[in-house]
């Protein structure tokens, strides 16, 4: 820290997201773009910061603090080319010989353009109509599937038939076509704890199965992934920060919504070893390598989940459809793609309970899938906690962050943890929920207020690292650094009333479920 900053006090606390997806080295081989301003002052600037090993070639690599400030002494390393970092890392998990691959998406900067035109193929059919749903759902998949991002995981697989099913209708080229995105900043920590990218395709670990879960498993074991934004939806974040201030990056909390048709896909990979279950669940799955341990060890993860979340208004309750897939080995063909089978979809909490009515769970999923749904048989994948649900989670989207995913202690009891359940839409925050002894507090501070972020836990995760109430403190962007000129102290000014809320009245929270 800068010995002109002062730094905040650590008052409030707010979560770490868990994201999850990858990407094959090539469709990585983005060039590095300059930065915005006076090329001279800015090429000065940069030759003040200290350089650091571990990132790809061509690319600006830097040595910072796990809080993103330059620092010769700094022991993580970040890999800028545009705006945003591409990734924060601990530099003990790039080995003197690694050689690749690493995260490289596209520069979020780009999203202010792009967007195809055209209808999505998913308004072919209507969601509502439960003869459309599986169809609706193979419409999603074939958008995500017809991606660069899926196809570059498997160059080898060539044929339209290896990503497409005729069920879910067609995708125009400028849509297959189209850039994607992952979310900004999410790193600030530890590569092995949630919500910090590992720096070979992007991954950021997720929650851990159980012993005896799922599909017999007898070893507990680790999941990871990382969502990507559809063009749409990567404007989003694009107009979401303001980085004119060098170091800095600020939110502007009125844009914390989504608009109509904005998609994103989760690719989720397991850690667990074939001999993890009685018989392997991922058998032919598609496999990667990534690192998120010190010492650099490639983990090498297969795919066992996908998510996709889309902003339709046909969903009249909450504005979104939540969709959930899961391997299943046992389909035929060659590609892994289409044996990623739906196990549902999700548009709202179903508030009254049982029976559900807003969760359509496909009868053909995996018997592993069908025997992990969530609560009352809501809608949830292989890697979520069976003791909530896919909106549930997300419905408690907000920044800074005041209730957990899943209601504890005093929340867990009637009438609050009834909360978790309801049909909110995308602008109106959860709120408080937080259990203190045998009180669930549901008051906001006085001075504070929480912005709700349209049911993206990334959205939320990515903008409460920017406020002066994040775990940790202050973050910085090493990307526009200017040695010259160091940030201010604070990015978002917080009120004399919030900084009284003491630390032990405030629980830290590990998102565990996005995107």
């Amino acid at each position: 820290m800068d010995i002109r900053i002062t730094r905040l006090s650590l008052s409030l606390l707010v979560p770490f997201a868990l994201a999850t997806c990858a990407q094959d080295a090539r469709v990585r081989s983005q060039e590095p773009s300059a930065l915005t301003g006076d090329a001279g002052a800015a090429s000065m600037s940069a030759a003040l910061l200290p350089a650091a090993i571990g990132c790809a070639p061509g690319t600006r690599c830097l040595s910072v603090t796990g809080t993103g400030r330059p620092l010769a002494s700094g022991t993580f390393v970040a890999q800028c080319r545009g705006k945003f970092a591409d990734f924060i890392v601990p530099k003990t998990t790039l080995s003197g010989t690694y050689a690749g691959p690493w995260f490289q998406p596209n520069l979020l900067e780009q999203a202010s353009t792009g967007v195809p035109s055209g209808s999505r193929p998913w308004l072919a059919f209507d969601p509502r109509d439960p003869d459309e749903r599986l169809a609706y759902a193979m419409a999603l998949r074939n958008y995500a599937f017809s991606s660069a991002i899926a196809r570059g995981l498997t160059p080898q697989l060539t044929a339209d038939a290896d990503y497409r099913d005729p069920a879910g209708g067609t995708v125009s080229a400028a849509q297959r076509n189209q850039k994607w995105y992952p979310a900004p900043r999410m790193f600030y920590g530890p590569t092995n704890s949630p919500g910090t990218r590992e720096a070979a395709h992007g991954m950021t670990l997720e929650r851990s199965v159980r012993v005896g879960e799922l599909g017999g498993n007898t070893v507990a074991f680790q999941n990871y992934a990382v969502a990507y934004y559809d063009a749409r939806g990567g404007r989003v974040f694009q107009r979401l920060w303001k980085t004119a201030t060098p170091g800095v990056d600020q939110p502007k909390l009125s844009s914390m919504k989504f608009t109509e048709g904005s998609f994103v896909f989760k690719l989720l990979y397991s850690a667990a070893a074939p001999g993890a279950f009685p018989q392997d669940l991922l058998a032919g799955s598609l496999k990667v390598d990534i690192l998120p341990n010190p010492g650099g060890t490639p983990v090498p993860v297969r795919l066992m989940q996908i998510d996709i979340a889309v902003k339709d208004k046909r969903a009249s309750d909450t504005g979104w459809y939540f969709a959930t897939y899961a391997y299943d080995a046992s389909q035929p063909g060659a590609s892994p793609w289409k044996k990623m089978a739906p196990v549902g979809l999700m548009w709202g909490n179903d508030p009254e309970g049982a029976p559900i009515t807003e969760s359509w769970i496909n009868p053909a999923a995996p018997a592993y899938a069908l025997a992990h749904l969530g609560v009352d048989g809501r809608l949830n994948g292989p890697v979520d906690n069976p003791a909530s649900a896919c909106m549930s989670c997300h419905s408690t989207a907000q920044a800074p962050s005041f209730a957990p995913m899943l209601p504890t202690g005093a929340c867990a009891q009637p009438p609050f943890r009834a909360d978790w359940f309801r049909n909110l839409r995308g602008t109106t925050a959860f709120g408080r929920r937080q259990a203190s002894g045998q009180t669930c507090q549901t008051s906001l501070p006085s001075g504070v207020t929480v912005t709700a972020a349209d049911y993206s836990l990334q959205l939320s995760a990515t903008v409460a690292r920017a406020l002066p109430t994040a775990t940790g403190g202050q973050t910085f962007n090493p990307c526009t650094w200017n040695e010259n000129a160091p940030p201010p102290s604070a990015l978002v000014a917080l009120s004399p009333q919030a900084s009284r809320l003491q630390q032990a009245d405030i629980e830290q929270y590990k998102v565990t479920r996005d995107p």
